[in-house]
């Protein structure tokens, strides 16, 4: 009889430590899930990010041309004044 009562308590033990790993794996398939969804949400914040910042290189070549613009204005007004 007692070599029974050793297999039910093994069993019960086995029983509680496969219930607390159920648990733990629970877990952390609930903590995985919710970095997934922050990390969708960075994505697309980083994706309206890089929209967003498309124009800067536009606004760079802005300058230089704006800058061609003034000295050839410079150079027109030069030969008007002249006249």
């Amino acid at each position: 009889m007692p070599d029974t009562g050793l297999w039910v308590i093994a069993l019960v033990l086995g029983a509680v430590v496969l219930i607390v790993v159920a648990a733990l794996l629970f877990l952390l398939y609930r903590s995985v899930q919710g970095i997934e969804s922050e990390a969708e949400s960075l994505v697309g914040i980083g994706e309206r990010v890089a929209a967003n910042t498309t124009k800067i290189n536009d606004l760079l070549t802005t300058a230089s041309v704006l800058r061609q613009i003034k000295e050839e204005v410079l150079i027109h007004e030069e030969h008007l004044s002249r006249q």
